[in-house]
């Protein structure tokens, strides 16, 4: 079974347009996806930082469970999973809708949840990543998607 996720998803992504025409509400922010021997990477870096310093960093691994449904494992820089924030993405109208496998299950930062939406398209990316506390507050993250182009795909 193939699928075509990975041409949706491997490139380099950036949100300067919606940065620009809102600097209070959006950082600058480039996303870049990349094959590599076992799987995948991901930087996610402001782009007044480049991508030698990202903010998130990890591999990934892609399960193809249907041509119409894809589960990205997620992976620290030393290969160990973290189970709790794998994707789940499915096929429809022409674009791949990830959410979160297990919700309330992603935990990073010292017990903060994190909760993830995701459309790719052929042009795109549109994402939002929320982060609460034991308590229940928003600690990161904003009500509104972030919406990163597809640039040309990053050579090394």
């Amino acid at each position: 079974m193939k699928t075509n996720f990975e041409s949706y998803l491997l490139g380099l992504y950036d949100n300067k347009s919606q940065a620009q025409s809102h600097p209070t509400e959006f950082s600058q922010i480039c996303l870049l996806w990349e094959k590599i021997d076992d799987g995948y990477e991901s930087k996610h870096y402001y782009r007044r930082k480049g991508p030698e310093n990202p903010y998130r960093h990890r591999y990934h691994k892609l399960v193809e469970v249907s041509e119409t449904e894809v589960i990205v494992e997620n992976y620290s820089l030393d290969w160990t999973r973290q189970e709790g924030c794998d994707m789940i993405f499915t096929f429809k109208d022409n674009a791949w809708h990830g959410k979160l496998k297990n919700p309330g299950q992603c935990i990073v930062r010292e017990n903060t949840t994190v909760i993830s939406e995701i459309h790719l398209t052929r042009d795109g990316i549109d994402s939002r990543d929320q982060g609460y506390n034991t308590e229940g507050d928003k600690v990161f993250g904003g009500t509104l998607m972030y919406k990163f182009k597809r640039g040309r795909i990053a050579q090394r």
